[in-house]
This record gives structure tokens, C-alpha cells and sequence, in this order.
């Protein structure tokens, strides 16, 4: 089954919105409970998610380095969240994204995508360039999440749990940034994910996926992976979702240099204080893809190993027309079809095979309706697949697709996060974007 690991427009734009908090004070966290005498008064009523009742304990955290092994065996495998101190604690960002004007400096040219702090669907994503943003994130309530330009990879670490078998299935890493003073939705995402803090303090509050209903998640969307709670993190209404106050949760907090990683649809909720900056790597792999962790080339990784070097399916250069990001891992379309051959029971994917599989899991666009490829996916399979008109292919034919013609297809299901260049860059998006309400 095609399990999308990206998000729909319209859920992306909920789970990315961002709430606003206090940034002129850290509060203490895990927070204080206060429990009442009066029966009447519900501990953590109309106070932010975490006062309803006192975590479990902390994520399970890692002050030396962890084998690969060990990461595979105890935590990807079994969806257990884990603290590494100092994941990234060699990369040069750490000292040099500290300082905006280095920021705009080396990176000033390259774009990012920029969302509001509140949410609003009116709004869609927009896109400016680094130095543009760096001029406005202080005093507007917007905040960076785009891919982590390629450029900017260099100065962040590799963290060694991701090697052998892992560097597969790296498909996108992302840059985040705000001036603080945030919280996220309650939601879980698609894919794994190390989420490396770079600058600034982050408070996260972790809950097993089991507990959704308890949480009045709204329902997932069929393959997409991600949903979100509509309850507000701010002030929990005890009156109308009782059910959050048996919830049991546990907690960490990051700061530069830390990395949390979080387990594919493990429900998180995300605080940050002040300016922050995250560099975020996304994956795929174990469960998902029905394959074990291979160790092939992890003492090699000892060492230092920038962010640059290694391979990742979603990229952004200077130039480039869209910024790619939030589509899905193109190894898990390869193993889609796959496993497509092997329910069906057949040795070949035939073109009627291929039509009924990209049936099912084609996704129809939320935005940018005239951008969105559509084609015949009887013209889809003879154009990217069987190139040779046999009528069908082979597991070897699939299992040698070039990423490039993966990447192609998964194009062609989902639409861009975010606008084309040509469309938004100019005098006239300065002057469209120069009040706040515009943006």
C-alpha cells in the first residue's frame, strides 16, 4: 500500500500554523500541577496542554553517542522516541546561524517558504527570499519552514544514528526559524523525523499514537499518514474534550545542538521561546517498507559527515522553479508498486494493474489548480514505466528506476507546496507583501 508522506495542502496548512505564546518569558516546563480541593475545579481546565496532569516522566535521552544498531532495534522499530545531547553538536551552524547578518550574508539570495503564525486558510504559502525575512520575521507573525536550501547544508552535522540502510531513505530536510514565541497544533506527521535545534530553546511533549481518540483527532485522511487534533495547546477545554486529562505524556526539552527524534505518527505538540532555528531531516525506512536495518558503512561515519554529503530525494538550489517539499519518499512509491505485484500474486505490473494502483492513491489538488499535471495513467505508465510497450514491467524493471523518474511520478500526484518563482519574485511582491494582512 502507497502510504503518501506528504501532507495535503489543506492539512499542511493546519499542522504548520503556529499559535502565539508569551515570548518576553520561558515558563517553567513540565509545568506545575495544580490540583484543587473543589471537586468542581478541573486540574488544567482553560490551561495550556500539560497542566491537565503530570507527565509520565522524560523522553528517553542519550548523552554518548548511540550505535546505529541500537537506534534500529530500540526506537525505529518499536516507535519509541529518543533525546540525543549534542546529535549535531560538531556542525559550524551552531555558532554561525546565531547571527542574522551572517544569515543574510551567505544565505541572503536563497528563498524560503513562509507561513503566518496564525493560522488563516485564506492565506496560502508564500515564498521570499532569506534576506527579506530576516527584515520582517521580528515584527511580523510569520516563521520559515521550507527545505533546508542545499547550500546551507554543509553547516549542519550529520548525526551518526543515520547511516547505512537509513541514508536511503532520506527524502527531504527542512529549515525552520521564527523570532519565538510559538506553539504548534497537537498532531502526528507521515514520516520519522530528527529534529535538530540549532538555536534557541524548544519544549516538546510526546504521546504514543494510541491515544488520538483521546485526543479528538479529526480523521486521517486515507494514505496520507498525518492528522491533528482540533483541540487548542493553548487552553484545553476539559468541559468539552474530558477525555485529554487521562492522556499520559512525556516530555523534553531541547537546546543547540540536541535532537529529538520522533517516530513517524507519534502525536507531538512543539513550544518554542524566543528566536529558534531547527534543521529538521526526514525519513522513511523499517516498518513502513517491511525492511530491516543494514549497518553497510557506519564506521565510516565516525568522523564528521556534513549534511551535503549525503544523498536526499527533495532539494532546493537557487533557481529552482519550486521549492519541493512536503512530497513523498519516492523509495516508498518504488516499493509501492511492489507490493502492488505481490498482492496481486503476479510476477509482471501490468498496465491494467498500474491503472487501478494510481486509481486509488491519486490525489486531487487542494491549490494551484492550473500548475496540477494530469494525465492518462495508461499514458503515465507507457511515458515513465514501460518505455519499451511491452504492456507490463518487472520487479527487476521497477526495482531500477531511476529516483529522477520516481520523482517524476510523484509530481504528477501531488501539487507544489508553495508558488513558483517567476509568479513571485519582483517589485511587485514587495508591494504585495508589504503589510502584514498581504503576506
Amino acid at each position: 500500500m502507497l502510504a503518501k508522506n506528504y501532507f495535503t495542502r489543506a492539512f499542511l496548512s493546519t499542522l504548520l500554523t503556529l499559535c502565539r505564546v508569551n515570548s518576553l518569558s520561558i515558563p517553567e516546563f513540565p509545568p506545575r500541577i495544580i490540583v484543587y480541593e473543589d471537586k468542581n475545579f478541573l486540574t488544567g481546565h482553560l490551561q495550556p496542554l500539560g497542566h491537565q496532569r503530570s507527565p509520565s516522566g522524560a523522553v528517553k535521552e542519550y548523552t554518548e553517542a548511540v550505535r546505529p544498531e541500537e537506534f534500529w532495534e530500540k526506537h525505529v522499530n518499536l516507535s519509541v522516541p529518543l533525546v540525543l545531547r549534542q546529535g549535531i553538536g560538531k556542525s559550524p551552524a551552531l555558532n554561525t546561524w546565531i547571527n542574522d547578518d551572517y544569515l543574510r550574508d551567505s544565505y541572503g539570495e536563497l528563498d524560503v517558504l513562509i507561513e503566518l503564525k496564525e493560522e488563516d486558510r485564506a492565506h496560502s504559502t508564500r515564498r521570499m527570499n532569506i534576506s527579506e525575512f530576516l527584515s520582517r520575521y521580528k515584527h511580523e507573525d510569520i516563521y520559515a519552514v521550507s527545505l533546508l536550501p542545499d547550500p546551507m547544508r554543509k553547516e549542519i552535522q550529520v548525526t551518526r544514528v543515520l547511516c547505512g540502510s537509513f541514508l536511503d531513505y532520506i527524502h527531504e530536510t527542512n529549515f525552520w526559524m521564527s523570532s519565538g514565541g510559538t506553539r504548534s497544533v497537537i498532531h502526528y506527521d507521515a514520516d520519522h523525523n530528527l529534529h535538530c535545534l540549532v538555536s534557541g530553546r524548544k519544549d516538546f511533549i510526546m504521546i504514543e499514537r494510541k491515544y488520538a481518540e483521546d485526543l479528538y483527532f479529526f480523521e486521517m485522511k486515507e494514505y496520507s499518514g498525518s492528522s491533528f487534533s482540533g483541540i487548542d495547546p493553548n487552553s484545553v477545554d476539559l468541559v468539552q474534550f474530558p477525555q485529554v486529562a487521562k492522556v499520559p505524556w512525556t516530555y523534553a526539552t531541547l537546546s543547540p545542538g540536541d535532537c529529538i527524534y520522533i517516530p513517524a505518527e507519534c502525536i507531538h505538540q512543539v513550544r518554542s521561546y524566543k528566536r529558534t532555528i531547527s534543521a529538521t531531516i526526514l525519513f522513511t525506512s523499517g516498518p513502513l517498507l517491511d525492511t530491516p536495518f543494514k549497518p553497510e558503512g557506519c564506521n565510516e561515519t565516525l568522523n564528521y559527515t556534513p549534511l551535503s554529503d549525503v544523498e536526499v530525494h527533495w532539494t532546493y538550489q537557487k533557481g529552482d522553479a519550486y521549492i519541493e517539499m512536503g512530497y513523498m519518499n519516492v523509495e516508498v512509491m518504488r516499493h509501492s508498486l511492489l507490493a502492488t505485484m505481490k498482492e496481486r500474486n503476479e510476477e509482471n505490473l501490468t498496465k491494467e494493474a498500474f491503472v487501478e494502483f494510481w486509481g486509488d492513491y491519486e490525489e486531487q489538488p487542494y491549490e494551484y489548480h492550473d500548475d496540477n499535471i494530469k494525465e492518462d495513467p495508461r499514458v503515465t505508465f507507457e511515458k515513465y514505466l514501460d518505455k519499451k510497450h511491452k504492456g507490463f514491467v518487472t520487479k527487476e524493471d521497477i526495482l531500477n528506476i531511476p529516483r529522477e523518474t520516481l520523482k517524476a511520478l510523484a509530481r504528477l500526484v501531488d501539487v507544489p507546496h508553495g508558488p513558483q518563482a517567476k509568479t513571485e519574485n519582483g517589485a511587485k511582491l514587495d508591494k504585495k507583501l508589504a503589510v502584514h494582512e498581504d503576506l
